[in-house]
């Protein structure tokens, strides 16, 4: 019985060894990444967990405290240098291979929740003239705010111009296309209201 025994004890020990020399290389990778990220400008406060992020002009980019962001987020501050910026508040969770993508500025207040595979984009290309091909026509930016306390499920696109008040949830895959008051559930493509979380209206 415990001749057994002794493989799946052995081989539990040697997985759980596994287990931490990874976890330690893990976080030992995440503090360097970090540290070269702020060398280049990049603002980051305290008791944070930084995962492989790509970040376009790290000067750019400010993050608050407490601050949780998944592998492969993508933080990319484009058009012209110093006229667009990407502020995240204290205590915020950006899931896995989000992307916030802006020519102007984007600003997360506090307390956010933001799942998986989401995308932020303020562009938006012109195309009145059929002559002329449309990624050689103007493109225009409108910055994109989540207020505080906001709650955005897997999937969403939210686009430029757009406002995301307190206490908002937005439903998985849903596509935001105009700014959402306070404290309402909000889904769909486009995304419509669903209820107020006031009251059962």
């Amino acid at each position: 019985m415990s001749a057994t025994n002794t493989p799946n004890t052995n081989r539990s020990a040697v997985v759980r060894i596994a287990f931490r020399i990874n976890t330690m290389l893990t976080n030992l990778s995440k503090k360097n990444r970090v540290f070269w990220l702020k060398l280049q400008g990049f603002q980051v406060g305290s008791n944070h967990n930084i995962g492989k992020i790509t970040v376009q002009v790290p000067e750019q980019v400010s993050i608050g405290n407490n601050c949780v962001l998944e592998d492969y987020v993508r933080l990319r501050p484009g058009g012209g240098w110093k006229k667009s910026s990407i502020t995240i508040g204290n205590n915020n969770f950006i899931g896995h291979a989000t992307q916030i993508n802006v020519g102007s500025h984007f600003k997360m207040g506090e307390n956010c929740m933001v799942a998986p595979l989401c995308v932020f984009s303020d562009a938006h290309h012109e195309f009145d003239d059929v002559n002329i091909p449309i990624n050689q026509q103007p493109c225009r930016y409108n910055q994109i705010e989540l207020k505080n306390d906001v709650w955005i499920g897997s999937g969403c696109v939210i686009l430029g111009g757009v406002t995301i008040g307190n206490g908002v949830v937005i439903a998985a895959g849903a596509v935001v296309n105009k700014s959402i008051p306070d404290f309402e559930v909000w889904g769909g493509v486009p995304a419509k209201r669903i209820k107020s979380r006031l009251s059962t209206n």
